[in-house]
């Protein structure tokens, strides 16, 4: 295996930014062509469901909805943005076949350009909480300073996933489906509609062994005025390191074969 053109496929893809970044934009003005609003389509869906849910399940699990409005907001918009990038990368290569098969690329340009499309929805459904703040007279700290090593080491854990997935789902389109059930079931096994102090005491670290909680959280806590606890950042940046080792194996094994699968 050659692990330096592994890693040339990933540094590359960096100093060549200019081109996901002009796809990834290119992509929401396809999307949306002709469409009055645009990815605010996506917004005020978000933003019904937070005024339908947030009363209703507020009131069945007995908490306030100054308390449980603002973790049922931040919970789907970062959600929306953690699970629309590890769906939309079972299609990263297979979508881009016209470009892969043309042009010689670095593999890694088409999940950051899956990663910046998902940026870009997150920069308009996170208006939503604004909103939020004023209704219910919540402020912010300076644990909001967190949030942007949060969203890094978010960002940078999708982009080793978005490899991983991206090359098995080229080689075996079966697990496109799988994937999208995979992720439906952990919407309900993380805490964006529950919270964790509402699991029994002896049950509450189990919500803490699915690592989408702690990404989820360095995200969420800042902005709610919390600073996360030290575990999240040592186990997402653990996971981050381990997974950047094993993305770089498996891109330095099958980056060739890509092409060939498509």
């Amino acid at each position: 295996m050659n692990f330096s053109e592994a890693l040339v496929d990933i540094t590359a893809a960096f100093r060549e930014r200019y081109f996901w970044i002009a796809l990834g934009w290119q992509d929401i003005r396809t999307r949306y062509r002709r469409s009055a609003l645009g990815p605010l389509w996506i917004t005020i869906s978000t933003a019904v469901t937070v005024a339908a849910m947030g009363p209703l399940y507020g009131a069945l699990f007995d908490r306030s909805p100054g308390e449980f409005i603002p973790h049922l907001a931040l919970g789907l918009i970062f959600w929306s943005f953690i699970a629309g990038s590890i769906n939309e990368f079972c299609d990263a290569f297979s979508g881009s076949a016209h470009y892969l098969k043309q042009v010689k690329l670095p593999l890694t340009v088409f999940v950051l350009r899956v990663i910046y499309r998902q940026f870009i929805i997150l920069g308009h459904n996170i208006l939503i909480y604004p909103v939020v703040m004023i209704l219910l007279g919540k402020s912010l700290n300076a644990n909001l300073l967190l949030l942007l090593p949060g969203l890094l080491l978010v960002s940078f854990n999708l982009l080793w996933v978005g490899l991983v997935v991206a090359i098995f789902c080229t080689r075996y389109r079966d697990m496109q489906p799988v994937v999208s059930s995979v992720m439906a079931l952990m919407f309900f096994i993380t805490p964006i509609v529950w919270q964790v102090d509402q699991l029994p005491a002896h049950r509450a670290h189990l919500a803490h062994l699915n690592p989408l909680t702690i990404l989820l959280e360095l995200m969420r806590q800042p902005i709610l005025g919390v600073a996360p606890p030290a575990i999240y950042w040592g186990v997402a940046l653990a996971a981050a390191v381990a997974g950047s080792i094993l993305t770089i194996a498996l891109l330095a094994r099958f980056r060739h074969r890509v092409t060939y699968w498509l």
